[in-house]
């Protein structure tokens, strides 16, 4: 059987609570109720004790206005049973049954009885407390007999009542107070648990949301922000699975395919340089556009297969300059297609850096092709691409490519460098995971700005002398 944790909050603390609350105030009423007829008593005892110990006859006058002092009535009998005064009236009944009450007689030793302690009466309709008192002769005028004090029972009930009252109503009010307030606390610490709960649950289906973080701090929120961690660590999770398995799926899928390529593409390039040696006639120009559009095609397929073959380990000094000069000659042809000027900045020192050149030539082709496909196309004139070297410090340089593109999208520009996010219609998304990977590798970075009007891709890297010891990745 399901017990809602709000039940099990609020059960027992209203148990107890109300209990404790009900105790107290019934207690308080009773000893509120008692007092109140002790005061009642002790009030008729005063009238009594006034009318028996005084020297003046007992006549209805006096009665009447005892009666209306104390809220009693009054009733005087002489020996013979005989009503000689009275504040009600009485009908022969009544008069029989106060005969038959039986004389209350008080000494100095002892307390007197309650008011009450001798049967109720019923007189005129009424129902009555009644208590019967001796007097004898006081002095001249007056008349030994019996003194009948009646009470209305009604009257004496509401007394206690009115006394009572007041500590039963707080009682109640707070009573209630208690339940408001414990279910309203309760529902307090049960919706976080609830949308706790719910939140595990679309975690379950595989929705990484947040959940929404209460204002007080307390140890529901401590938990809110620990699920908050865990929903984004395993967002993370979900998406290097799922990167590692389009990874693998497009190296098994692609590893053959680019390799065939490749070899088609290295064919086709020997085959012209043959014809470039035994033609001599032939258009050297255009037989070298060939080639290195055959060789741009063969970096395009590297960039495929690096993804499926172990990092290579050759590692060597690679002037960077050089490189920079190759790289532009392979693809100053498309810029020139493109309409795109592309302007090559080098220092007069020489930067080296200590790497495999192969994976270093294929980083800054990825990131000038990129340069192109973001440059052609648009209305921004002129249009440029700027490939700058520039030293850092004595043991780091820098390597800027720079184009006057309008930059990548809001959609895709915190996640540039992860695999297959692009924002080309016919793009893959590998060109800048792939040259993250080779930055990396060789213990440098990248990363990309906007600068005065211009997209910027950095890429720092240590540099590296002929004497420079080769480390291991």
């Amino acid at each position: 059987m399901r017990r809602p944790i709000q039940i099990q909050l609020l059960l027992p603390t209203l148990s107890v609570v109300a209990l404790a609350i009900a105790l107290a105030s019934g207690a308080s009423g009773y000893f509120g109720a008692m007092r109140q007829r002790q005061s009642q008593e002790e009030s008729l005892r005063r009238v009594v004790s006034t009318l028996t110990e005084g020297r003046f006859p007992l006549t209805e006058a006096v009665l009447r206005q005892m009666s209306g002092l104390s809220g009693a009535e009054f009733v005087f009998l002489d020996k013979n049973q005989e009503v000689l005064a009275h504040t009600l009236s009485l009908s022969p009944q009544d008069q029989q049954q106060l005969a038959r009450l039986p004389d209350s007689k008080p000494s100095a030793e002892t307390e007197p009885r309650e008011m009450g302690a001798q049967p109720s009466l019923e007189l005129a309709g009424r129902v009555y407390l009644s208590e019967r008192t001796a007097i004898g002769g006081r002095g001249p005028g007056t008349v030994s007999g019996s003194l009948v004090v009646l009470y209305s029972q009604d009257r004496w009930s509401a007394a206690m009542w009115q006394a009572a009252y007041p500590a039963l109503a707080a009682g109640a009010i707070a009573v209630l107070a208690v339940v408001i307030v414990a279910t309203l606390l309760a529902r307090r610490f049960v919706r976080p648990i609830r949308q706790l709960g719910d939140q595990t649950a679309r975690i379950a289906q595989g929705d990484f949301t947040p959940v929404g973080v209460g204002k007080v701090d307390d140890e529901l929120r401590d938990l809110a922000l620990s699920i908050n961690r865990m929903t984004e660590r395993l967002g993370q999770y979900e998406r290097e699975v799922r990167r590692s398995e389009q990874l693998r799926t497009l190296g098994q899928l692609g590893a053959g395919m680019a390799h065939q390529l490749r070899n088609a593409a290295t064919g086709g390039r020997m085959a012209i340089e043959l014809h470039q040696r035994q033609c001599a006639a032939a258009n050297a120009e255009d037989l070298e556009v060939a080639l290195r559009q055959l060789r741009l095609m063969e970096s395009y397929l590297q960039r495929f297969l690096t993804l499926s073959r172990p990092k290579s380990q050759v590692h060597e000094i690679v002037p960077l300059a050089a490189l920079v000069d190759d790289v532009c000659a392979l693809v100053r042809p498309a810029c020139l297609h493109a309409g795109i000027e592309l302007t090559a900045l080098k220092p007069d020192e020489s930067l080296c850096v200590q790497g495999d050149a192969e994976e270093l030539r294929q980083l800054v082709v990825n990131l000038v092709l990129n340069a192109v496909d973001a440059t052609s196309g648009h209305d921004q004139l002129p249009a440029r691409i700027v490939v700058a070297l520039e030293p850092i410090d004595s043991s780091r340089c820098m390597l800027c490519v720079r184009d006057t593109g309008p930059g990548p999208s809001d959609e895709v520009s915190s996640r540039l460098f992860e695999p297959f996010v692009t924002g080309k219609p016919e793009g893959t998304g590998l060109g800048l995971f792939v040259a993250r990977q080779i930055a990396e590798d060789h213990g440098g970075s990248i990363r990309w700005q906007r600068c005065e009007g211009m997209t910027e891709f950095r890429v720092e890297l240590n540099s590296a002398t002929e004497t420079t010891l080769e480390y291991n990745y």
